[in-house]
């Protein structure tokens, strides 16, 4: 029986390598070519709930966004009990307004109105590069082409948790922009994403039910025959919650919105998104859920048998404990127990170092491709991001019973994240 949860976790392991491995695949794909986009008319919609924070930044970051062509800005205040609407009449924006509804029913109420030929959204707590528009146009390099996703980086990213999340954001731009080669990435995210209206209009607009009307969208364009690009020089940057209150809030409606997604579309069917990406996610979501159990008795196990039993509680070799699990130092010091041969190398041993050895670089890829460069900031944020993931892991151990859920619309209270 003690078995198990090795046996468990070596499985999980040695999936995650097959799912890294398949990472490094995609990148020496190349990308489809076509004729860049040329539109006309464009339509921005801007959707905000009790945004007053941030909501004129992001007005005026697509007023001055380039488009060559007529572009409409419109600001939905979804039900917004701060001056949020107060700041949008500043503007020389249409600004639409409903009782707090939720992001889908706002957006709905834009496209009503909307000229463009184009969609973009844009959220209340992001600003868009100056050429953000102009670059994601070019991506409709093809009549199949749907939606055009964008680079997301974290604006406020000064603290520890900020690093992280934007190294987060800057991985998962990534893997969009991957799975975007084989039309499988399931997410347009809304700090930037931009939609042919008619294809949107034909879909009978973004879907009411759950919190993740981005990958709700994404999935039923790729199903209905129709492909999702990424423009790699796309770029916006969103306002992250930077206290713990605020991101395990934020990571509470993320993971309830995974479960919702994945129990209303996954399913096999001809597109290598079911066979791919859907069951990636639900493997995601277990791995977390499962892993974030076994480390955390692996921890207290592991420290309670080495330290609290021999009367310890608190030394160096406690820290050194501690910092071997929670920081990339354990992967280090774990590769040189093994080539220095104090580890034996078995199969799972082989596994597991490969499986977290390849994991890294991907980051290293990512800020190179999307910040530049790599700072001392970058390193101590990759150095300590167990942490982390850590509590991103238990967020979605805290909603498994969200799969007991019958239903979930597309609205929450930021104070209370009710539904």
């Amino acid at each position: 029986m003690a078995a198990l949860p090795f046996l468990v976790a070596n499985v999980i392991t040695a999936v995650f390598l097959i799912v890294i491995l398949s990472y490094y695949v995609f990148l020496l794909l190349p990308r489809r070519r076509g004729v860049p986009g040329r539109f006309s008319r464009l339509t921005v919609i801007i959707p905000a709930h009790n945004e007053e924070k941030y909501i004129g930044a992001a007005i005026e970051s697509v007023l001055a966004a380039a488009f060559k062509g007529e572009k409409q800005v419109i600001v939905v205040d979804d039900g917004s009990s701060d001056r949020t609407a107060a700041i949008a009449k500043k503007y020389p924006v249409m600004l639409l307004r409903q009782p707090h509804k939720g992001k889908s029913n706002a957006l709905n109420l834009a496209i009503a109105e909307a000229r463009g030929d184009l969609i973009a959204v844009v959220d209340g707590d992001s600003a868009i590069a100056p050429d953000a528009l102009e670059e994601a146009v070019k991506r409709f390099n093809a009549p199949d082409v749907a939606a055009v996703c964008a680079v997301i980086k974290v604006k406020n990213r000064q603290s520890l948790l900020g690093a992280w999340l934007h190294l987060e954001q800057l991985y998962s731009s990534l893997t969009r922009s991957l799975l975007a080669k084989v039309n499988s990435n399931i997410v347009t995210a809304g700090p930037l994403s931009l939609f042919r209206k008619r294809i949107v209009e034909e879909l009978g607009g973004f879907g009411t039910k759950g919190f993740a009307e981005d990958a709700d969208m994404a999935i039923r364009i790729i199903r209905a025959g129709y492909r999702i690009e990424y423009a790699e020089r796309a770029v916006t940057e969103t306002n992250m919650p930077v206290t713990l209150r605020g991101f395990f809030r934020q990571r509470s409606r993320f993971a309830r919105g995974t479960v919702n997604i994945l129990k209303r579309h996954l399913k096999l069917d001809r597109t290598f998104m079911q066979v791919y990406t859907l069951p990636l996610a639900l493997f995601s979501y277990f791995q977390a859920t499962i892993m974030a159990l076994i480390t955390l008795y692996n921890i207290g196990s592991g420290y309670y048998t080495y330290f609290v039993a021999q009367g310890v509680w608190l030394n160096w070799y406690v820290v050194k404990f501690l910092v071997g699990w929670l920081t990339i130092y354990g992967i280090f010091n774990w590769f040189w127990s093994v080539a220095s041969g104090a580890t034996p190398l078995t199969w799972f041993v082989a596994v597991g170092l490969a499986a977290s050895l390849l994991s890294y670089p991907l980051y290293f890829v990512a800020l190179l491709r999307y910040d530049g460069k790599i700072t001392l900031k970058h390193l101590l944020a990759i150095a300590f991001l167990f942490p982390f993931w850590l509590m991103v892991m238990l967020t979605y151990v805290a909603h498994v019973g969200e799969w007991a859920r019958n239903d979930q619309r597309n609205i929450w209270d930021k104070r209370t994240l009710t539904n």
